[in-house]
C-alpha cells in the first residue's frame, strides 16, 4: 500500500532515515548526541554516515548515478575513494542535492561530502539539520515553535510516517552497511568533515 504524505510530497531516503532514526539507533552520549524527531539523542556521526551511504546506495540502485572505486590524494597520502557520475537529475530532496554536489562531472565522495557540509565547528550537526529541512515545506516540521524554542513536529504525521517508513529504512540501512565498499563511504565522509573543519579554522 502506498504511503500517504502531505500534498503527495516525495521524500528522500535520507529524510526517511532521519525521521525514523530514534526508532532504530541506540541512544548516544552527551558529546555526539543529536536530538532525533522522537526525542532520544542519537549519535550524529552514525546517523550522518548512514544517511550519506543510504543516499549513494539509493542513487546507484535507482540508476541516478554510477559508482566506482578509485584513489585520491588527500594531504600527503593517497586514499581509496568512491567516484560518482550523475546520470539523471530530479531525484527527491537530499538525493537531488547529492547529485548537484557532483557539479555534473565525475566527483569523489570526499569532494561531494565537502560540498554538502558547511564550514563550521560541527559540520555533521549542520548536515543533519539540512536533512530535516525537507519536512518544513510539507508542514511536518515547524522551525522555532513556541517562543522560538526548538523544532515542533506534527505529531500525527510523525507517528504515521515513522510506522510507514521504518521497514524500508531498516532494510536499506542493513543493505548499505553490508556493502563491501561501506568502510570507504564512512572514511570518505569523515575525510570531508575533517577538511571542512580545518578550512573553518584556517579562515579564522
Amino acid at each position: 500500500m502506498a504511503v500517504e504524505t502531505p500534498n503527495g510530497t516525495e521524500f528522500s531516503i535520507a529524510a526517511k532515515a532521519y525521521l525514523c532514526s530514534g526508532r532504530f539507533l541506540p541512544v548516544a552520549g552527551m558529546m555526539f548526541g543529536y536530538t532525533s524527531p522522537q526525542g532520544p539523542k542519537v549519535d550524529n556521526r552514525t546517523l550522518s554516515k548512514g544517511i550519506f551511504g543510504l543516499t549513494l546506495d539509493w542513487l546507484q540502485t535507482n540508476n541516478y548515478a554510477q559508482v566506482w572505486q578509485a584513489e585520491e590524494k588527500i594531504g600527503f597520502q593517497r586514499v581509496p575513494v568512491l567516484m560518482v557520475r550523475a546520470v539523471y537529475s530530479a531525484a527527491p530532496g537530499h538525493s537531488g542535492k547529492f547529485l548537484e554536489a557532483t557539479k555534473w562531472a565525475d566527483a569523489s565522495l570526499v569532494t561531494i561530502g565537502q560540498r554538502l557540509l558547511r564550514r563550521t565547528q560541527a559540520p555533521l550537526i549542520e548536515y543533519l539539520d539540512d536533512i530535516s529541512a525537507e519536512f518544513v515545506p510539507a508542514g511536518v516540521l515547524t522551525r522555532g515553535g513556541y517562543a522560538a524554542h526548538g523544532n515542533v513536529w506534527n505529531a500525527e504525521w510523525l507517528t504515521y510516517l515513522q510506522e510507514a517508513w521504518l521497514p524500508e529504512v531498516w532494510e536499506a540501512w542493513q543493505r548499505v552497511h553490508a556493502r563491501p565498499d561501506w568502510p570507504i563511504m564512512e572514511r570518505n565522509l569523515m575525510h570531508a568533515c575533517a577538511l571542512e573543519q580545518s578550512s573553518d579554522r584556517d579562515d579564522d
